[in-house]
């Protein structure tokens, strides 16, 4: 068997151990192969005595720990990135449960071998981590288990809701989709038994919560990336936009070296200016991102 696709087969059965169900666009995702080659992959795991089940409500592979491999040795970039990734969880707002993701990081240093211990826990020592400002996750912190826990049971929920949108508080039955960090805070992505619709609601205006007894299914053919679209961060417009700014030469690389949007391109002029373009749904949001330029950005579409 070539080397590639033994690799691939045990990416295969690492994601299928971690313990969350994968459809199949996500082992495309993760492995880089067609859908074709991915149904192959998993008829030889089966062929090969692994076994895994598949939900066919909700089209997601999955399988026990251990009936797998058992835990891969780290790596001193792997065990490195890790304790990064729980030392951003600890510095930030980002976590709802600081206590759990201190308690997490602690477990996850502690078990690793002295060698790597050694050589990690230097390094991180020595790196500052500042995220962004964003939302009190301690206000959330009693919420996100509740939606979490329906999520997992598929069960809905009746909140409370103090909407800035519609600019009162609302009464309202939700179906919960997903649970998103974006961009300054905690969102439910969520269909609306009010609205008839999926909606985002930001976690912390929720006022009150009651779990329900009455079960939902989320509707297979919803996609995050296509709910959002190609909105400048959440909130999609309805029409989409053709923007082109121009950026004076104090700003442009510091404009040029972010990844904003998925759609951006870039191009400097000669005279050191920086033209950015972006196709956008909705113009609110990019809006108020040029105005923190203030001078410094010249827009020129629409």
């Amino acid at each position: 068997m070539r080397s590639d696709r033994i690799e691939r087969l045990l990416k295969l059965i690492q994601s299928l151990q971690s313990g969350r169900a994968q459809a199949v666009d996500d082992l495309v995702k993760l492995t880089g192969v067609s859908r074709r080659t991915i149904f192959r992959d998993l008829d030889l795991l089966t062929r090969a005595g692994i076994p895994y089940t598949f939900d066919r409500a909700n089209k997601r592979y999955s399988t026990e720990r251990t009936t797998l491999l058992p835990p891969v040795s780290l790596t001193h970039a792997e065990a490195l990135a890790l304790l990064m990734t729980t030392r951003f969880l600890r510095s930030g707002a980002q976590a709802p449960d600081a206590a759990a993701a201190e308690s997490a990081a602690l477990k996850i240093e502690s078990m690793l071998p002295a060698a790597l211990r050694d050589y990690c826990v230097p390094l991180v020592e020595h790196t500052e981590i500042r995220p962004a400002p964003a939302s009190d996750a301690s206000a959330v912190a009693e919420t996100i288990p509740l939606l979490q826990s329906a999520l997992a049971r598929r069960k809905k929920v009746r909140i409370r809701y103090d909407s800035y949108y519609e600019g009162h508080v609302l009464d309202v039955t939700l179906h919960p989709y997903r649970l998103a960090f974006i961009h300054r805070g905690w969102y439910l992505i969520a269909f609306s038994e009010l609205h008839n619709e999926v909606r985002t609601f930001k976690i912390e205006r929720t006022l009150e919560l009651k779990p329900l007894a009455e079960q939902y299914e989320i509707d297979p053919a919803f996609n995050l990336d296509e709910y959002f679209g190609h909105a400048w961060l959440m909130i999609r417009g309805d029409r989409r936009y053709h923007v082109v700014i121009r950026f004076r030469e104090k700003v442009a690389g510091n404009v040029d070296e972010i990844a904003w949007h998925k759609t951006q391109r870039t191009t400097y002029q000669e005279n050191g200016t920086l033209l950015f373009e972006v196709d956008v749904d909705g113009i609110e949001e990019i809006a108020w991102w040029v105005l923190g330029y203030g001078s410094q950005a010249q827009v020129l579409k629409p």
